[in-house]
């Protein structure tokens, strides 16, 4: 039997506002007031040609997540090809993951633990999903 916990079920608010406040105080380390929007609990930045979103969720009662992420294309019908590309481009990216989505969208995420969360994996979970997104985005607009 693992040394660890299993996690339990539940949904800690307390943790999920202090998450948004730490994002709060990281987003405006990274970023001018007029570079970014915040939209209810979803923050939002532009970076060439994509459109960077931050929101957090409930995992457990004692953690958070924080989903980093893009939608990069919608409404595609990818052929075989294409999503064996897209799966090996996820085994050599070091941080984030494409995904379709049941609507045939495109998404490329990565996700971080809330709770311990701090300044530097933020930082590089946000400009390497910004980076890549942008990167690939017009190959996939065009599937």
């Amino acid at each position: 039997m693992p040394k660890f916990q299993v996690l339990h079920s539940g949904e800690n608010q307390a943790l999920i506002d202090a998450t948004y406040a730490k994002i709060e105080k990281y987003v405006n380390e990274l970023f001018h007031e007029d570079e970014y929007l915040k939209i209810d609990d979803l923050y939002s930045f532009s970076f060439g040609t994509v459109s960077v979103n931050i929101i957090v969720r409930p995992w457990h009662a004692e953690d958070v997540l924080v989903d980093v992420f893009c939608y990069l294309a919608e409404d595609v019908e990818l052929n075989s090809d294409q999503m064996e590309e897209m799966l090996r481009m996820n085994a050599t990216i070091p941080f984030g993951s494409f995904g379709l989505s049941m609507e045939n969208s495109i998404k490329f995420s990565y996700t971080l633990a809330g709770k311990n969360m701090d300044l530097n994996e933020f930082s590089a979970a946000v400009q390497n999903i910004a980076a890549i997104a942008d990167q690939y985005d017009e190959q996939f607009a065009n599937a």
